[in-house]
């Protein structure tokens, strides 16, 4: 909106103005409201959203923390990943470096943080709202790896799929994400 346009806002006559376009830059949204040269009323109005906003519902959750806290971190990651499933939000979880931890069998075992579900109930709960659960593919095997009581390196979650960088990044644009 230019100093013309304010002009005639402020005077009462945008009812008698051309279509204007306003567009704010810090906003990728184009709102274009047409009116009839006698009236008030609104004879169109269109909205012009920017293609990477088609994802505004996405969220993603990446979780980068281990068992070093007990898993504090990681209950608050599938607390806040079942909260936006619940918001109907689309929603992954990913995990990575040190939070690859959690992608294997077993890994959830007894942990439980105060005022929480255990992390293996919120786990099974988040998949159950079809929540999607990516370990890095370059953390997968490497990072944090669990082993069990005989040295052997744990399975990984069947549910949990490898996935690269890229692909959550593309999760992300035009959505949420929140690190934990």
């Amino acid at each position: 909106m230019d100093k013309h346009d304010a002009e005639r806002v402020c005077t009462g006559n945008c009812c008698k103005s051309e279509p204007s376009s306003v567009k704010n830059p810090h906003l990728p949204i184009d709102l274009t409201i047409k009116q009839t040269p006698q009236s008030n009323t609104t004879e169109e109005a269109t909205t012009s959203i920017s293609p990477h906003l088609a994802n505004i519902n996405n969220y993603v959750v990446v979780l980068s923390s281990g068992a070093e806290d007990g898993g504090k971190r990681a209950t608050l990651a599938f607390s806040a990943a079942c909260t936006a499933k619940a918001m109907d939000l689309d929603t992954q979880l990913f995990l990575v470096g040190d939070g690859s931890h959690w992608a294997y069998q077993g890994s959830c075992d007894g942990i439980s943080q105060k005022g929480f579900p255990t992390l293996a109930s919120l786990m099974e709960s988040f998949v159950e709202l079809e929540g999607r659960i990516f370990v890095c593919s370059a953390c997968d095997t490497v990072c944090s790896l669990p082993q069990d009581n005989a040295g052997k390196p744990q399975l990984r979650q069947p549910f949990i799929q490898p996935r690269g960088l890229a692909s959550v990044m593309e999760h992300m644009v035009g959505g949420s994400s929140i690190t934990f």
